[in-house]
């Protein structure tokens, strides 16, 4: 009987102590580091549709009335035509006063915009077309991807290596292209961390891949 109670009682000290060492043990969490990239970035505008007729070089794109007041009847875009992989260099000639009609309830109303194209050889009706209007663009500026931002309220922060681990940061953010995002002010630092895994259950940096 004595011998069980001995056996008991030094598992018990056996587990407490290594329950201990566990507690104690220091606490690891591995970030991937993105580097910050000094680049131009654009905010583009797209618009889908298709050739109407070849042979005048002639398409029609749709433009969403949310961005209406993106386009206007003379300007200029660049058309992509994906059956012949070409970039072509379209005129905006007119832009519907009424809606297409509506295919799904709720839908955003959309309106057609005719454009003429640079003449080149191969158009044929019915190719599919995308037109993309730059609506601001920025040179040689520090950019991170969306998914190193942390949003809170209406303010952006990043995560910079701290002597005691990571800092948060709050930064200034411009313009976006939808995956990369440009950081006005606020960030000297050249990387910042991106969560990979807690190997410890150490406290993790959140991460988002928009704003919250």
């Amino acid at each position: 009987m004595k011998k069980t109670w001995k056996w008991v009682l030094g598992a018990v000290v056996l587990v407490v102590t290594l329950g201990a060492g566990v507690a104690f043990m220091p606490q690891a969490t591995n970030y991937k580091t993105e580097n910050v990239s000094v680049e131009t970035i654009e905010n583009q505008y797209s618009f889908t549709g298709q050739v109407i007729d070849a042979e005048a070089a002639t398409g029609r794109l749709f433009v969403d009335e949310r961005d209406l007041g993106k386009v206007e009847e003379g300007g200029t875009l660049t058309v992509y035509v994906s059956a012949l992989d070409l970039e072509l260099e379209g005129t905006i000639d007119t832009i519907a006063d009424e809606a297409e009609a509506m295919t799904m309830p709720g839908a955003s109303a959309r309106y057609a915009m005719n454009v003429d194209l640079n003449e080149t050889d191969g158009l044929r009706n019915g190719m599919t077309l995308e037109g993309i209007i730059v609506a601001e663009r920025v040179e040689n500026t520090k950019t991170l991807s969306l998914d190193s931002i942390t949003f809170e309220h209406e303010d952006a922060y990043v995560y910079i290596e701290g002597e005691d681990g990571p800092v948060k940061q709050q930064v200034e953010l411009g313009i976006t292209d939808g995956s990369r995002v440009e950081v006005k002010d606020g960030l000297e630092a050249d990387r910042v961390l991106l969560l990979d895994e807690a190997t410890g259950g150490g406290i993790m940096p959140p991460r988002i891949g928009g704003g919250q």
